[in-house]
């Protein structure tokens, strides 16, 4: 008798050990389980929130360009404003050469390259050598132009200031031209062509898209 009940006994706390056993196998690999989904949650998170700081850079990057850009054609504006100013007889010139002459260079975009100026005059170089007013006025357009080249696509305009059917006689409308967006930011992946890119107002007609333009009016 006692032996049956022994065998009972033994048996009892074999399923019983065994039902812990299972448990525990159970409550480990469910502990895994979440433990492994956690950490794929987690590295979810992490590269979403990489991805965003790496396009906030780009961005950040791009913006820096574009207000460098715009502060270099601040400078070249500036630079030509104070050369009419200085040389302002030139602007009055009656029957002048050419426009340059008289700080006028009313090219559009495409034109308004340094070989749509006249030749440098070769004044003020040699000892004891100086330029005539209109011929500063030619020097100074051409260093102009060059100087503006520094900035991508670069190039620059000078017009006459028009109100109301007349023209002013001295005023002079700036224009510094260059290209803000590459090719690759304008038009589509497949097709990029910065001529799909919205058009500058400020720019002289006929305009090309992608191209912004800075303007300053100067009266001498």
């Amino acid at each position: 008798m006692s032996s049956t009940c022994s065998c009972q006994l033994q048996l009892a706390e074999g399923l019983y050990m065994s039902k812990l056993k299972l448990k525990y196998l159970v409550s480990t690999n469910t502990q895994r389980g979440s433990s492994l989904i956690e950490v794929l949650i987690t590295m979810l998170i992490v590269a979403v929130g990489l991805l965003g700081a790496g396009g906030l850079q780009i961005a950040a990057t791009r913006y820096q360009q574009t207000a460098i850009m715009r502060s270099q054609a601040i400078v070249q504006a500036q630079f030509i404003a104070e050369k009419i100013k200085a040389n302002n007889a030139a602007v009055l010139v009656a029957g002048p050469p050419n426009q340059a002459s008289t700080y006028l260079a009313p090219d559009a975009y495409t034109a308004a390259t340094l070989a749509a100026l006249p030749a440098d005059p070769g004044c003020g170089l040699a000892a004891g050598s100086t330029c005539t007013g209109i011929q500063s006025a030619v020097r100074d357009m051409r260093d102009w132009r060059m100087s503006i080249a520094s900035l991508p696509g670069g190039r620059g305009s000078i017009e006459p200031v028009t109100s109301g059917g007349s023209t002013d006689p001295i005023a002079r409308r700036i224009v510094v031209m260059w290209r803000e967006k590459q090719d690759n930011e304008i038009g589509t992946n497949a097709n990029p062509n910065p001529n799909d890119a919205p058009m500058d107002p400020n720019c002289t007609a006929p305009r090309v898209g992608g191209i912004r333009c800075y303007t300053m009016v100067v009266t001498p």
